[in-house]
């Protein structure tokens, strides 16, 4: 096989527009693995929040009811929580921290003020996470 042969000028130039095309289709597939496939999302909260709501902290309110009607002065606020956790319950009048015991329950007495008593109860875990549950009680003297 001689290697001084000519080759016509046609093939040439066909063999240079085929090196080109395959190129030139390595380039694009490599852009495309490299910035379309693993492209970052353009907001970074698209997803929703940063944090999420801890999965082990819980509140659970297993007393009062939501809007619940009471006539006596007084009401029992019982619920669930972790073991050994500090529950702050708040009115616009009163606030009290009770610890909750080994197997979470939780119960105290809170005072109402006349008419509507909006019952807040939260507890925070060693991180800073916090749940909140809020109940609305109506007192009143008079029975209906």
């Amino acid at each position: 096989m001689k290697l001084n042969k000519k080759i016509p000028a046609k093939h040439f130039y066909l063999s240079q527009i085929l090196i080109l095309i395959v190129g030139l289709a390595l380039l694009a597939g490599l852009y495309y693995i490299l910035n379309i496939q693993y492209q970052k999302p353009n907001k970074p909260f698209s997803n929703g929040p940063v944090t999420t709501p801890p999965k082990t902290l819980r509140l659970d309110l297993d007393n009062p009811d939501d809007d619940f009607l009471s006539f006596q002065s007084s009401v029992i606020v019982s619920g669930q929580t972790g073991p050994l956790k500090d529950v702050l319950i708040f009115t616009d009048s009163q606030n009290l921290i009770i610890e909750s015991k080994k197997d979470g329950s939780f119960s105290t007495v809170l005072i109402l003020n006349e008419g509507e008593n909006k019952v807040t109860a939260v507890v925070f875990d060693t991180t800073g996470d916090s749940r909140l549950v809020e109940r609305t009680v109506y007192y009143s003297k008079e029975k209906l």
